[in-house]
């Protein structure tokens, strides 16, 4: 069965278009120009040892940042590298922000809420898994043009929801940006649909 017609393998293996690439990126600025224990939480990892792979890892990282918050206002069609690295980006902000939240509210949940966390830390591990042997590839990120409407309506509400956990409820960072992330990578889409008019411009 193709990928496209089995929500099954849609729903497991995620595809990244320019909004929700962009609302990632957003979200964690704001959260590391915010929030002191996630900015030395970066500099224990970069800085803690001298090892190359972590180097490595942070330049990946910032680069897919980087192109994710270009080419959501670019028209340019998108490389083969810049999608290697936009991947990179997403599988570790979708991976880590769920296990980090997921470890942080295993410590704090009673009773049945657990199962929260518990589903939290094993999607995010899943998703590590699935990259790390090749099931989630450069294909997943998406060619189209996302449309202004939609980046702004998509970054308002990460901004909304940013100040609420972040200042009102005080969540926990990795909760934040947890709750963030999960409507950038499957809500945004879903409130886009509700909305009249054409989603997108079409793929290039």
């Amino acid at each position: 069965m193709p990928e496209e017609s089995n929500p099954i393998a849609n729903w497991l293996i995620p595809r990244y278009d320019e909004s929700s690439l962009f609302l990632m990126s957003l979200a964690f600025l704001l959260l590391f120009f915010t929030d002191a224990g996630l900015r030395t939480g970066s500099s224990k990892f970069l800085f803690s040892e001298s090892d190359l792979r972590s180097y490595l890892f942070a330049l990946c990282f910032v680069l897919g940042m980087l192109f994710s918050l270009y080419h959501v206002f670019a028209t340019t069609r998108k490389t083969g590298l810049e999608k290697v690295v936009m991947l990179f980006f997403a599988v570790m902000v979708n991976g880590f922000s769920g296990i980090a939240a997921g470890v942080h509210m295993l410590r704090n949940c009673p009773g049945v809420l657990m199962v929260f966390p518990v589903w939290n830390i094993v999607s995010g591990g899943l998703l590590l898994v699935m990259y790390r042997f090749n099931i989630i590839d450069e294909s997943r990120i998406a060619d189209e043009d996302a449309p202004p409407r939609e980046v702004a309506l998509g970054g308002l509400v990460v901004v909304a929801a940013f100040v609420l956990c972040r200042f009102v409820f005080r969540l926990y960072w990795a909760v934040t940006f947890s709750i963030c992330v999960a409507y950038a990578t499957h809500l945004n889409q879903a409130v886009q649909r509700l909305l009249p008019g054409p989603r997108g411009k079409g793929e290039r």
